[in-house]
């Protein structure tokens, strides 16, 4: 036992298990929901959900311009001020929520047609403003290092989810009552959140909202809302965009899919949820020792993603056919596309948090605007020539773009140099290869199997300019004492 806490500090080992675990039950509640529509309602229906989904998700962000983040860090070194922050960080979402709601209403009224599409939409906004007042709560949790109480407001909801789905199933409800299931299980986490709070943590009584507080809170945490705002768009603007030339059924598709590439996005947004105090205390030091944590990080991170990449290569068919049915054959044909994006997208999520952590906030805010702006217009573009195969290929520039934007400035600053340097000639390298590869071949069919050599290009790069992997190097991640 005493071994097992010097590899795994009990501080990581708790706020990491709760974290990742509280999220992936979360995850798997809204998955099951997902196959369940997809099996019981069509791909057709998945896609009304997946485009509602879509926008609910981008719009989630606009009640949070940065406030929970703002409160983790204010509350970590001044815990004195709970009363000032909860409240006027409450007011404030407040008033975001009521402008979310009123662009919802406007927005579904004169650009969503089908009525089935803007009713689900209804749903989940219900469900947005319930999650940003949960959030709160959980940053609260976060800041006072108590992350367990977030895995059990995870695993109500979860409960809560999954037992709506199952009655309704068993009444034969319509599609709306069945997707309402999310915003029955987003309340009992929300109203679990504020009784811990009022328990564990209280906050004192009601305060009122200080207007030049609220607008100068606002205004400190607008830079990283808009950063929020334009990573919440890079990952959900090839629903939205598709949607605009393609059935509900190709989105559903498209959407089923696309499961993969959000699930590594939020698995590398999770370990660098745990990982990022340690991160900003390495990179402020600038030191030999922080260079080295990155480029471990990055190493074993793309080793990881690219292995996995190629297995779903091969079983991801059979895979999709289990979930979805006998109607998975374009499915899988836009997932092969879509997993060349898995490296690059967990690349270019730890490399946000690093520059976060490096105090380069510019750099993340500016790359991810060129990045959804190419992301646009290729998807634009390519979903219009080529659906939904065309804006999987989008995705996969558009992380390729984003990934050669923050190695320029990883090879430019001085607290990664080495791990850009070595990044940049395994994705050069393998490029060039699968480029000469197609030149050189009688065949410059079957595109998939070239995007999975090039993934197995990447893979082979890595070991050979970075090297394998090493005990020091996992030891290096989990040693707490830094």
């Amino acid at each position: 036992m005493a071994s097992v806490a010097l590899v795994f500090p009990r501080r990581l080992l708790v706020n990491g298990v709760s974290v990742f675990a509280g999220e992936a039950i979360a995850r798997f509640a809204t998955f099951i929901l997902a196959i369940v529509i997809a099996r019981r309602f069509g791909q057709a229906a998945l896609g009304a959900y997946g485009y509602a989904l879509a926008l609910a998700s981008v719009l989630v962000v606009v009640p949070d311009p940065g406030l929970n983040l703002f409160t983790v860090r204010e509350l970590s070194s001044d815990k004195h001020r709970l009363a000032s922050i909860f409240w006027n960080v409450h007011w404030l979402k407040l008033a975001l929520c009521g402008l979310v709601v009123a662009f919802a209403v406007a927005y579904s009224n004169w650009f969503i047609p089908d009525e089935v599409t803007r009713v689900l939409l209804y749903v989940l906004i219900a469900r947005v403003v319930l999650q940003t007042f949960s959030q709160a709560s959980m940053a609260l949790f976060k800041a006072f290092e108590r992350m367990q109480y977030i895995a059990l407001q995870q695993s109500v909801n979860s409960a809560v989810v999954v037992t709506w789905v199952g009655t309704a199933l068993v009444l034969h409800a319509r599609l709306p009552i069945l997707v309402s299931a999310l915003a029955a299980g987003q309340l009992a986490e929300t109203l679990l959140g504020w009784w811990i709070v009022r328990d564990k943590f209280p906050p004192g009584n009601l305060t009122k909202a200080n207007f030049r507080v609220l607008w100068a809170l606002f205004l400190s945490c607008l830079p990283i809302g808009i950063t929020t705002i334009l990573e919440a768009l890079n990952i959900r603007i090839d629903v939205l965009v598709l949607s605009s030339y393609g059935s509900n059924h190709a989105v559903g598709q498209f959407q089923a899919a696309a499961w993969f590439t959000v699930g590594t996005f939020l698995v590398a947004s999770l370990l660098m949820t745990v990982l990022f105090p340690k991160l900003s205390r390495l990179l402020r030091q600038r030191s030999i020792r922080g260079s080295a944590y990155v480029l471990s990080l990055l190493k074993n991170g793309l080793l990881l993603t690219a292995l996995l990449s190629l297995i779903l290569w091969f079983v991801g068919p059979a895979l999709l056919q289990v979930l979805l049915g006998a109607d998975s054959a374009p499915t899988a044909s836009i997932l092969r596309i879509l997993l060349p994006a898995l490296p690059l997208m967990f690349l270019n999520t730890v490399l946000f948090y690093v520059f976060m952590a490096a105090r380069r906030r510019f750099v993340c805010t500016g790359v991810l605007a060129v990045g959804v702006g190419v992301g646009t217009v290729l998807c634009f573009y390519l979903a219009g020539r080529s659906g939904a195969s065309g804006a999987a290929l989008a995705d996969v520039a558009r992380e390729f773009v984003i990934s050669a934007s923050y190695l320029y400035f990883l090879i430019e600053g001085n607290h990664a140099r080495a791990a850009g340097l070595a990044l940049l000639k395994i994705f050069a390298g393998a490029t060039a290869a699968v480029i000469l590869a197609v030149f050189l071949s009688s065949s410059q069919q079957h595109g998939d199997q070239w995007l999975a050599a090039w993934i197995a290009f990447v893979m082979t790069g890595t070991l050979l300019v970075m090297g394998f992997p090493r005990r020091r190097e996992w030891r290096l991640l989990m040693d707490d004492a830094l």
